[in-house]
């Protein structure tokens, strides 16, 4: 049955319209500015809202998911070795780690190569089978309040949370498996950024079929306080992406589909709008 919230997940203020986008209600807290749906998916629809065509561009049926992200292999494979050498910095030795919104396993894959006792966890069966069959990794199918593996060095969301269902109770949940002093790490969109701000309606991350919530800076360093975390470091670093993903998100289709057919669109280049903001958080 699909949520209609009442207060804000952040601070528990008071919620007023904001805006309509694609269709969505999007109200924003009165108190800290968090810009939220007002009314989140039922769990049963989770599997069509990131069903294959989230995962590779349909144009029978388009979505606002990924070119092909499966092609894109070497990209999140770069950006997952960029990403396990921030956490090193907060951590002490590898442990045990878990990827919550793991896709297909990439960053998985790229931890257990570092030396980490490393899984993860997806709610889409499509990716989930393919990176168990073709890369070997440890992914469990289902949600995060499913486990109960305690003694976890570190916790990872990336690009997760604002597909969340429930932002602060994953993230109570995260600080409950780990251990003493392990770190949850996590990115997400900006609202507070620059590009964001110009952007207004049309900001490319905000994209409320698959996103429920929008964070700042600011309001994603209040919830991990209030859910029991000391941030460590915030950053906005960039990443690389392929042609056919750049195409995909800012061109008409016709182009983008050109793009993806050819040897150019598997080429990529480093994109910065400094507007996803990455976290790394100590159990306090």
């Amino acid at each position: 049955m699909a949520t209609e919230l009442r207060a804000c997940v952040v601070c528990g203020g008071p919620l007023e319209h904001a805006l309509l986008k694609d269709g969505y209600e999007l109200v924003r807290c009165t108190s800290c500015g968090m810009l939220m749906r007002r009314t989140l998916p039922a769990p049963a629809e989770l599997e069509s809202i990131y069903a294959a065509g989230y995962f590779a561009h349909d144009p029978a049926n388009p979505v606002d998911g990924y070119a092909d992200y499966l092609a894109d292999a070497e990209r999140h494979r770069e950006t997952a070795r960029r990403r396990l050498g921030l956490i090193d910095r907060f951590v002490s030795g590898r442990g045990r780690l878990l990827d919550v919104g793991a896709a297909a396993g990439f960053f998985v894959a790229e931890a257990t190569r570092a030396g980490w006792r490393a899984e993860g966890i997806d709610i889409a069966p499509q990716v989930v089978d393919w990176g168990r069959r073709e890369l070997g990794v440890e992914l469990r199918l289902g949600g995060l309040a499913s486990l109960s593996d305690e003694g976890l060095g570190a916790v990872t969301m990336w690009d997760y949370i604002e597909h969340s269902l429930d932002p602060a109770g994953e993230l109570a949940k995260a600080r409950q498996l780990l251990a003493p002093g392990g770190v949850v790490a996590l990115s997400t969109g900006d609202l507070g950024s620059l590009a964001a701000r110009l952007s207004r309606s049309r900001w490319h991350l905000l994209t409320p079929r698959h996103h429920n919530f929008f964070f700042s800076r600011t309001t994603l360093l209040d919830l991990l306080r209030r859910s029991g975390f000391a941030p460590a470091w915030t950053g906005h670093p960039g990443a690389r992406y392929s042609l056919a993903h750049i195409a995909y998100k800012s061109l008409p289709d016709a182009v983008a589909n050109r793009m993806a057919a050819s040897r150019l669109g598997r080429r990529s280049l480093p994109v910065n709008l400094f507007d996803i903001v990455t976290v790394v958080a100590r159990k306090a």
